[in-house]
């Protein structure tokens, strides 16, 4: 399986990056509003942790602000 995300030096924790999307694309899938409401909390309370090799930060950061858009702010 390929990565979503460039993988860089100094980059996001992968684990930490994929378990906030997943919450977030499953909370756009379902069409609750509470959890589309929990997904918004998480993704706006992230603060990953920085890895030798991880995501790229850029990217990551991208997602995350696509994610709050089509969640409603």
């Amino acid at each position: 399986m390929s990565s979503p995300f460039m993988i860089a030096l100094r980059g996001y924790d992968i684990k930490e990056v994929d378990g906030v999307l997943a919450q977030a694309d499953e909370a756009l899938a379902s069409g609750s509003e509470s959890l589309r409401a929990s997904a918004r909390e998480a993704l706006q309370s992230a603060a990953f942790r920085t890895r030798l090799r991880g995501y790229d930060r850029r990217e990551v950061d991208d997602a995350m602000r696509d994610r709050l858009n089509r969640l409603g702010r």
